[in-house]
């Protein structure tokens, strides 16, 4: 167990560190790859509400994605942490009704949204593997979000095509996601979903 503690966080590290490396124009080339992949997906399309995240340290950047569906009339909705360690679902109406959060990252204000009503959640992570596992910042922010949905919610990956590896080893409380969406390709986890 120990051993794969270290190898986690050598993950974590390396994973880290190659994101940072990218260029603006490369974060920007590879997202709007990933948010043409998006707006193709049946469930996105076809969503009332979805969840999506604030980009830090050169993650794929969706914010111009969540513009577009503001503008169509979707809910669009961004975690918040609040101080006893829960992360909430909150609707961004506009961005002047956020703050930026304990964790230093933008955040909408106002109440928690019902976890049940998400139908669709894009979901971050340093690494993702092939069985749809991800590996966070260590947390467990989203593995005990991802619980709380409706169990008909589409979750689905987002990260750079260096993130996915083949296996990180999952543990009992890991959720893992239905589908994962990179620059270069898309790996459909759970195809009993559709």
């Amino acid at each position: 167990m120990e051993d794969l503690i270290i190898q986690k966080n050598t993950w974590r590290r390396t994973m880290l560190a190659t994101r940072r490396q990218l260029t603006t124009a490369q974060v920007k080339k590879y997202s709007a790859s990933i948010m043409a992949k998006l707006e193709e997906l049946e469930p996105v399309r076809n969503a009332g509400s979805i969840m999506a995240f604030y980009p830090i340290n050169h993650e794929v950047d969706l914010l111009p994605f969540m513009m577009r569906l503001l503008e169509v009339g979707k809910t669009i909705l961004l975690p918040r942490i609040e101080a006893e360690g829960e992360m909430l679902a909150v609707e961004l109406k506009d961005w002047e009704q956020t703050r930026v959060g304990q964790l230093g990252i933008r955040e909408p204000v106002g109440p928690g949204y019902d976890p049940a009503k998400i139908d669709v959640i894009l979901v971050p992570a340093l690494v993702f593997d092939g069985h749809g596992y991800r590996l966070g910042y260590g947390k467990g922010y989203y593995d005990r979000f991802l619980r709380s949905l409706n169990p008909k919610a589409f979750k689905c990956g987002v990260a750079y095509e260096f993130q996915v590896i083949d296996n990180i080893f999952p543990q009992a409380h890991d959720v893992p996601v239905h589908w994962i969406v990179t620059e270069k390709s898309e790996l459909g986890i759970d195809w009993n979903y559709f």
